[in-house]
């Protein structure tokens, strides 16, 4: 029996829509890792405070909490190295957060997310070393 090629890893699921963080859970699920979502703010300070995360996958725009907001509140739970951070989205996005997304070079995915894409963007940032922060 081959050794399995990724080992299985706790990620974080983000998003206020149900039928996105359904289907992220199940690509990422079937691969072996274990998945916590959070659907509101609520949700992923309680969350944070329970767990490390070695992946998050975040919507960029989700009411009450945005995608800066979200990686601020991310650092500050994290207490310097924060896990690797995908974004997702469903249409295109502000100068804001475009400057936001370079400064921070972190993925972007565009909704819906392909299960393969999704799989194969996870496997390359979980492959990488956990990243600095960025202010």
């Amino acid at each position: 029996m081959s050794p399995d090629p990724s080992p299985r890893r706790r990620i974080l699921v983000v998003d206020d829509d149900e039928r996105e963080r359904a289907a992220s859970i199940k690509a990422l699920g079937e691969t072996g890792h274990v998945v916590d979502s959070a659907a509101s703010k609520a949700e992923v300070v309680t969350l944070l405070a329970q767990h490390n995360y070695d992946l998050v996958l975040a919507d960029l725009k989700m009411p009450g909490i945005n995608g800066p907001a979200f990686y601020q509140m991310l650092k500050e739970a994290c207490r310097g190295a924060i896990p690797p951070v995908i974004f997702s989205l469903q249409r295109g996005y502000t100068p804001e957060y475009a400057n936001f997304l370079m400064r921070l070079a972190a993925p972007v995915l565009t909704k819906p997310l392909p299960a393969a894409e999704l799989r194969q963007m996870v496997e390359r940032c979980l492959a990488r070393p956990t990243s600095s922060v960025v202010s």
